[in-house]
């Protein structure tokens, strides 16, 4: 089967929970066919450190012969808003200013990245999922979507993830982002920034 790399932009302004994009886009990757009621559709949230190249992290689960056999499923997954792997994040270009966003790149929630998620969905013209499935912080935005658009998922698979962070959990966030902070170079506008050697 082959598998496509596509690109979806978002030419309009995006107003997010804490701020606003003026656009954005997102990189998905399929495997698969639709098939004639598009009914067919597994859908993939990836981990934090994950791309939507579900092939090169998952791809047991979406060969020949497995429980989701892209001769029969049309597999999606799109790179998160603000990764770093083709969707727009802090390394983009800001169209407004014509630079890259570096740390003026807004907050970006869950709930946003399911939202831009959704935005696809429609544009590709999928009104139903058969199954939506993401581990770690995919299950979070798994659970996430599936709140905010119960009709359109027939059913979830969140995995390894969590509805909300344990005080141990934030500690243990806030420490990473510290350790980054501490970096003397994370604070400038620079694509290498926090990675001081």
């Amino acid at each position: 089967m082959l598998k496509v790399d596509q690109i979806f932009h978002f030419a309009s302004e995006f107003q997010l929970e804490t701020g606003k994009l003026p656009a954005f886009q997102l990189k998905y990757t399929t495997l698969g066919q639709l098939n004639k009621d598009r009914s067919n559709v597994v859908w993939i949230c990836h981990a934090l450190t994950g791309s939507s190249d579900f092939t090169d992290w998952w791809k047991e689960l979406f060969t020949e012969d497995t429980p989701f056999d892209p001769r029969e499923y049309f597999i999606i997954c799109a790179n998160t808003l603000g990764g770093c792997y083709g969707s727009t994040g802090p390394l983009s270009i800001n169209p407004v200013t014509g630079k890259p966003y570096y740390h003026s790149f807004p907050e970006i929630t869950n709930r946003d990245v399911v939202r831009s998620f959704d935005l696809l969905r429609k544009h590709l013209g999928i009104e139903s999922v058969h199954t939506l499935l993401g581990g770690s912080l995919g299950g979070q935005q798994v659970l996430e979507w599936a709140i905010l658009q119960p009709h359109v998922f027939e059913r979830i698979i969140p995995i390894a993830t969590n509805a909300f962070h344990s005080p141990w959990g934030i500690a243990i966030n806030e420490a990473q982002r510290m350790a980054i902070a501490a970096d003397a170079s994370w604070k400038e506008d620079d694509a290498r920034a926090g990675r001081k050697e």
